[in-house]
């Protein structure tokens, strides 16, 4: 199986947040500032590029994770073991 055809999720840090949310469409598929459901039912935005490119994501140093999105991905992961886990930053 292909990596692409297994269902997968994103930690993602929304712009001027400070803490990561789970979302199951790829931030790269959409827009920069496109809103998108979070797995706690939120509305987040997908975060913008980190400009220039040679510089490193803020978002890179953020670990704090929305406690509701965790249990969200727990519960699938304990649905799907293939269930392939991301952290995005840009």
């Amino acid at each position: 199986m292909m990596l692409s055809d297994r269902a997968q999720v994103w930690w993602i840090v929304p712009p001027g947040q400070r803490m990561r949310h789970a979302i199951t469409e790829s931030p790269g598929a959409r827009p920069a500032g496109d809103r998108v459901p979070a797995l706690c039912a939120a509305e987040v935005k997908i975060p913008y590029e980190t400009w220039p490119a040679s510089r490193e994501p803020r978002s890179r140093a953020i670990t704090d994770r929305c406690p509701e999105c965790e249990q969200r991905v727990d519960e699938r992961l304990e649905l799907d073991a293939d269930l392939v886990v991301r952290v995005w930053d840009s």
